[in-house]
């Protein structure tokens, strides 16, 4: 203990010496920058890519069902209750809601919007998927009788049509059994726009949410065409749902969040494996600054340490102090590093989220991504992961220049 505290004493001397030269507090401003920038970026970067993880999962796939079963039967499923009750016994399944999917446009006025109108059971589809945490309402407003079809529609459709709650909207889809001339017909439909939901991305702009009973009278149907599904393992709900479909007696397809938004979330990992990548090749090239900054350091004190192994240190003693002087100049960076990249993450969300009202550029746009801002997410293991990668490889340089600095022969360098 004694001879490691004498070393990180005399690695302290080293670095606040007079005598170090212009060139080599250069170099060592320059490590420790170099340092503080890849930590820095590190933690930030790492952070982002959490951030979009939480955030495809709060907001995509808490609105999205982690499966949709669809028959292919024109009538729907005949055996609805029969599916849901074979469907429910499956133990990875956490809750099952019978829907009507229709295809079709919005329309007011001069304008329209294509979009996807989900009709839903109110009380079901809620244990399925977080519908209530983006709407200006309950769900449970598409049941009431007092109004002339009720639709909670997507905020971006509301924008794109000028609409507001409280307006009526025109819906138009097909009808297969209504032909003329050997072509389906369309058919309109009124809605009375009850709320709206907003998650902040392109969904607001495909979705609308009408009463299960009313999407089954516009699509024809006698029974609902779609079962949504819930899993307890959404990165294993391929697995789960297609073995749990094999049990249905009626033709159907499977389609799970994996097709639909699985390429974004296997970006999201890839990205973040490319930066742990990265935090060692960055911070790799940052620890060659510290192997200079201490060559240069052991070329301006040759005569220092040769008087100190006159005296009675060891080679050892000597190694330990150039190692500390690399370690004492990588914490400088990595403190810094680590107070920026942790503000800078806290601060990114809020600055990219108001970038377009004060600089006028739009960074992400919202009809495109699922979110319109940079999201972040901190994770303290993250923050000590890329700090230890960097102590450590900081420790790693400085062992060459150390000891080299043991080698130095006392006797030629005192005679200089």
């Amino acid at each position: 203990m004694h001879k490691s505290f004498l070393s990180l004493k005399l690695a302290l001397r080293f670095l606040h010496s007079k005598r170090y030269g212009a060139l080599a507090k250069f170099i060592s401003f320059a490590s420790i920058a170099g340092i503080t920038t890849g930590v820095a970026s590190l933690i930030l970067g790492l952070s982002a890519m959490y951030g979009f993880e939480h955030e495809l999962n709060n907001r995509v796939l808490s609105l999205i069902p982690a499966a949709t079963i669809t028959s292919y039967s024109k009538q729907g499923f005949e055996t609805i209750e029969d599916n849901l009750s074979k469907l429910e016994k499956n133990q990875h399944i956490k809750a099952v809601a019978p829907a009507v999917s229709l295809q079709g446009a919005f329309s007011h006025e001069t304008n329209f919007k294509p979009a996807l109108v989900l009709g839903i059971d109110s009380n079901k589809e809620k244990e399925v998927i977080s519908l209530e945490r983006f709407m200006t309402c309950k769900t449970s407003v598409l049941d009431e009788d007092t109004l002339t079809n009720p639709v909670i529609l997507g905020a971006g459709i509301a924008k794109d049509l000028k609409l507001k709650i409280g307006d009526t909207i025109n819906f138009a889809t097909v009808d297969s059994s209504i032909a003329k001339d050997g072509f389906s017909s369309m058919v309109n439909h009124e809605f009375t726009i009850v709320g709206l939901f907003k998650t902040g991305g392109q969904i607001d702009h495909n979705f609308a949410f009408v009463n299960l009973d009313t999407a089954k009278i516009i699509g024809n149907l006698s029974y609902p065409n779609t079962i949504h599904v819930k899993v307890d393992d959404m990165l294993q709900v391929d697995s789960i749902v297609y073995f749990a479909a094999d049990t249905l007696e009626e033709p159907c397809k499977v389609s799970t969040w994996i097709e639909t938004q699985g390429k974004l979330y296997h970006d999201i990992c890839m990205i973040r494996k490319i930066m742990y990548l990265a935090m060692v090749l960055i911070i790799g090239v940052a620890s060659f600054n510290i192997v200079s900054n201490l060559v240069m350091a052991v070329s301006e004190k040759r005569r220092e340490i040769a008087i100190l192994k006159t005296m009675g240190a060891t080679n050892a003693t000597i190694v330990r102090s150039f190692t500390f002087m690399g370690l004492l100049s990588a914490i400088r960076g990595c403190t810094l590093g680590t107070i920026i990249g942790c503000a800078l993450s806290f601060i990114t969300p809020y600055v990219t989220a108001h970038f377009k009202a004060w600089f006028g550029i739009e960074l992400l746009n919202e009809d495109i991504y699922f979110i319109n801002f940079i999201p972040t997410r901190l994770m303290s293991f993250d923050v000590v992961l890329v700090v230890s990668c960097a102590l450590l490889m900081s420790v790693l340089a400085s062992i060459y220049p150390a000891i080299k600095a043991s080698l130095l022969d006392p006797a030629k360098e005192i005679n200089l």
